[in-house]
This record gives structure tokens, sequence and C-alpha cells, in this order.
């Protein structure tokens, strides 16, 4: 059996070798450029070719397209190699069906190209692989044919080659007059010239690389990454940060990318960037599908640039880069990473004076439009939410849409502080549901100080909430079947603040608090579903946040919950701040 060819383990994409072909005489009169043949399912074949003049190029090529539609799965393209620009791809349009073939197309027929250096693409791509076309099905027969298509077991499969014996007319043969080129092997030449070159990456990948600009220079970056249009956000994608201040200086986005050819989730952008003097960090990540040699769409018209690749604009550049290793780090004042499934931690810190911090938060932002992994910080004296993640202040952090990151800037008064961070039960460090975030190791929050040489000596840490003079009863964290008491006192008639959480529904609460007088056994203020409103997560999730009058004397604070959903395991999405679940009574004025 013959064996597929592979390079870097993971597709078939070699040069290709010159063979013969039975074609008429008159056409291959000229001596052969290209010639590919003999595919295996999911080849890419690649070879170069360089033109000393303006030259008509004879081309043959036998494509294929899949019943239904007019798009090709399997076909050869030419580019310049310089530009990166497609010059000629074989497509439906300009092709006849061949004979006796129901899938199978061929173009017969001359191409002129100027003088220039060029590389010429055969992709072998399976009929199943249909992500961006468009298919139509005219009947029961064609919707037949389709599922056999994807369905199909056959032996021939599991080892690589097409389902139809047709598929052996797959072929891409040019032709030029005697003298005219020269080869050359694109891949070997491809990498030499790269300052960085994170190129056809695999699946999950993550890399980064440091280099020093010793004074302004453009340089030429070319990138083609994975675009979901549905979810608006780039999956496989480069970007530059300045190492110093950790600053994005450039990144693809949807504005400055343009098709790639192939599928349309391929984009691609092709220009110089310049930059001043400094230390840079490139770096590039994929998702888990549709990498280099693992299409699920068909390639882009450049497969050899999928990922990043970064030139000097010029040689004589060259000289002004040095390679750079990244070894920024900034002091750690706290940090709650690597969540798994299910979790609440919370982690606290007292300032002296007013300070930024930079706080990284990396959460889960679910189908209804909020967080279910997240992080936030609160006052730890009055419990008010200082700092959360919301859809407005993160961004996109890789992998999965629903991957979000806070990568900024928190100034923050003397006081002390409680970060939290919480997580439902699934898409968590180690168990994702979907592609896996770039900084997949800090999923959780962290607060550092800002720069290398901040001083956290004077910053004090914490676990648990510091006693406050102010908080007359704190029944939180409350778990399944409590009835908890808790007794205090006013010297003279004062306002207070309540805080409290619970689970109600169709009007009826079954966590919930009441206070009494210690006296009397009188009812002052009860929890009723009418006085709350919906704390997020779950509609069951219910608050009250609302100042209430007593006069002097002593009182006695009562929470009870029912056999289900509580602090931690709730039996539906948990609300905003679910560590405060019960209720917390604090002076007010």
């Amino acid at each position: 059996m013959k064996r597929r060819r592979y390079l870097v383990g993971l597709i078939g994409l070699t040069m290709a070798g010159v063979l013969s072909i039975s074609t008429p005489t008159a056409l291959w009169a000229d001596e052969v450029v290209v010639s590919m043949d003999d595919f295996y399912e999911g080849d890419l074949i690649v070879d170069g070719f360089e033109l000393n003049n303006k030259t008509t190029l004879s081309v043959y090529a036998v494509g294929a397209e899949l019943k239904g539609s007019d798009e090709m799965h399997a076909y050869a393209w030419i580019i310049n190699a310089g530009d990166r620009e497609a010059v000629w791809v074989l497509s439906e349009e300009d092709t006849r069906r061949l004979r006796g073939s129901r899938n199978l197309r061929e173009f017969d027929s001359e191409v002129t190209l100027p003088a220039g250096r060029y590389e010429a693409y055969y992709f072998a791509g399976r009929p199943y692989l249909f992500g961006d076309i468009n298919i139509s099905l005219d009947g029961i027969d064609d919707a037949a044919d389709l599922l056999t298509i994807i369905f199909d077991d056959d032996e021939d499969r599991d080892r690589g080659y097409y389902p139809s014996g047709d598929y052996e007319d797959l072929q891409f043969v040019v032709k030029a007059p005697e003298g005219s080129f020269v080869k050359f092997n694109p891949v070997a030449e491809f990498s030499e010239k790269a300052i960085v070159d994170f190129t056809k990456p695999d699946d999950d990948f993550v890399e980064k690389k440091g280099f020093t600009l010793d004074k302004e220079l453009s340089l030429k970056v070319m990138a083609i990454g994975e675009y979901s249009s549905g979810d608006r956000v780039f999956v496989d994608f480069g970007w530059i940060i300045n190492a110093e201040t950790r600053k994005k200086v450039w990144q693809m986005d949807k504005w400055n990318t343009s098709w790639a050819g192939g599928g349309r989730k391929n984009r691609s952008f092709v220009g110089e960037v310049k930059l001043p003097a400094g230390n840079y960090v490139a770096g590039y990540a994929t998702d888990d599908s549709h990498s280099f040699g693992k299409w699920n769409v068909l390639p882009p018209y450049d497969p050899l640039h999928y990922g990043l690749a970064i030139y000097p604009a010029s040689d004589g550049d060259r000289k002004h880069i040095r390679e750079f290793t990244d070894d920024y780090s900034e002091p750690v004042i706290i940090s709650l990473t690597r969540i798994r499934d299910d979790k609440f931690r919370q982690k606290g810190f007292t300032l002296k004076k007013g300070t930024d911090l930079h706080v990284l938060a990396i959460g889960e932002f679910g189908y209804q439009d909020e967080f279910v992994d997240y992080g936030w910080i609160e006052d730890a004296v009055t419990g008010e939410v200082i700092w959360k993640m919301t859809e407005e202040n993160t961004e996109h952090a890789g992998g999965g849409k629903k991957n979000r990151k806070f990568d900024g800037i928190v100034n923050l008064p003397a006081g002390s502080y409680m970060a939290y961070y919480v997580s439902d039960g699934s898409h968590s460090y180690r168990d994702w549901n979907a592609a896996a975030p770039i900084d997949r190791d800090l999923w959780g929050i962290s607060v550092y100080g800002i720069g290398k040489n901040f001083d956290v000596s004077g910053i004090e840490t914490f676990d648990d909430i510091p006693e406050n003079s102010n908080i007359l009863v704190r029944i939180i964290g409350i778990g399944d079947d409590e009835e908890i008491r808790e007794p205090f006192t006013l010297d003279k008639s004062r306002k207070v603040h309540i805080y409290s959480l619970g689970e109600g529904k169709s009007g009826t609460m079954y966590d919930y608090a009441w206070i009494e007088d210690a006296d009397n056994g009188d009812v002052l203020w009860e929890m009723t579903y009418r006085k709350t409103r919906h704390a997020g997560g779950a509609k069951k999730n219910r608050e009250v946040n609302t100042d209430i009058l007593l006069d002097a004397g002593r009182y006695y604070v009562y929470y009870v919950t029912d056999g289900s959903h509580s602090f931690p395991d709730f039996n539906a999405s948990r609300p905003d701040y679910p560590q405060k679940w019960g209720i917390t009574i604090t002076l007010s004025d």
C-alpha cells in the first residue's frame, strides 16, 4: 500500500515530483513545470517555480465538486510567492464536467503569468468537507447520496483513500517552454528569513517569542487565522505587545484582515507594521479545530503562512533586530487561579494608601448574557462591590467565544478589600467544554502590583472578612436545611441597612430572613417575595437591599433555608454574589 505524504507530521504537504501522465501529445510539447496526482484524501501538495519572463503556461487540472454545490472541494491554484496573492484558481465556472464522471471537472487551457516566483498547490479535500459551502439538495436521492458520503465506513476511507474510484483522475499538470523557468522548494525557503515563525500551528497551539528593535523599523507581518463569524471573534489569531508596557501594538481583527481564500472563515493580514525601538513579544494561538493540516473547511490560498510570520521589511534591517527573552513579571498580591468546576474562592488585602493595581481575571460569559465563571472585588468593610467583570470591560480571551478576560488597571483608595471568584459546573480549568483560553492557567482572578519595582511589603493579605463595628448581624454562606438565630441590640433608635439573599418563586419565599422583637416576639420585618428583586442567575434568586428604622431595644434575626438551592450547592444558576446567601445588617448612619 502506498504511503501518504507528510510534512511536520500533520499534512500531506511536499514538493511535487515530476510524474509522467498520459495526456494528448500536442498539449504537452513543452517541459513539465508541475505534476501532481495519485492523491490521498486530505493531501495538500505544493511546488515552486520561477519564470524568467512573461510566459504562457499550458495547464491541465482535474478537480472535484460536491453534488448540489458549485464549490470545489478538491482543486488546484497558483499564488504569487512575493505578495502571496492567488493568480489562478481552479473553479467550477472555468471548468467542464469530466466525461464519465458525476463529480469531477477539468480545466484544459493556457494561463499567462509575468516574470516572477510562484507556488502551485493542490488540495485533495474530503467530499464531506463543506463547513463553508452552501449545499442544495434536489430530492431524497441527493440527500441519501450526501449521507452516504458523510457516514460511509468503507475500508478504503479508513486507509485515507477517496470513496470513489474516479478520484484517481485528480491531477494538476503545468508545462512551459523549455528554459523559461527554474524550480525552488517553497517549504525550505519559507522559514529561513522569518524573525518570528509561528506558521503551520496545530490545534490548541499557544506560543510567544520576544524580539528587540534597536531603532524604529517597519516589519512585514503575514498572518492567517480563523474568524468565527457567528461568534464575531478570531479563534486562531496573532498579536504583538510592547514588552515593557504590556500593551498590544498590533493584533488581527475583523477590520485589518481580509478573506484568505478557501473557507470563508480564513482571514489574513499582510502588511507592514511600524514600531519604535524597544522590546516586543509576538504571539499566536489556535483553538481546538481547523488548524494546519486539520482543516474543517477548505484551507487558505497561502497555507504555508497559516499562523504568524514576521520578517524585516528589508534585508538591511535585520542587523537592527535581536532576540529578546521576555522575563517580565509583576509582584503578586493575590492569585485565585486554576479554578475548577463549582468553586468559590476569596482572598482579602489591605492598602495603606490609594494604589493603582493590575487586575487580570478570566472567566466564562454564558449564553444568557451573563457571567457564570467570574471575579469581583468588594470593600471588605461595607460589602460594596468596587469592581467586577462585565461584558463591557472584558475582551475575548482566546479559544471559545465565551472565554472573556479583564486585563487592566483598577484604582483603589486606602482600605481593606476582598477579591472573590466563583465558577459553575462546567467549562473550567482542565475541564473545558469549548476551546480553552490562551492563558488557561490564569482562569480565575489575580491582582498584581504594577511594574517590577512595586513594593508589596506594606500590603497585608487575609482570608476572612475583618470584624467591623458597624455590622450588627452577619449570617451568610448558609446551606440547606438551616434555621439560624442571631441577636443584636440598639441603644437608641437607629436606621439599619438590610442586605439579604434567598430563594423564592411564584410569590413564596423558601430561603428567607425576618427580624423579631426579642421581648415580645413580634415580627418587625420579614423578607417577603414582594419586597425582593432578582439577584442574578436563576429567577428564583431574590434579594433585599433596603434601610429600615428600628427603635432602641433587643432583637433577634432569623434566617431559614429549605432542602435545596443554597450556598454553595445551588441547583440552578447561582446569584451574582453567592457568598452573601443569608442576611447582613449594618448601621447605615
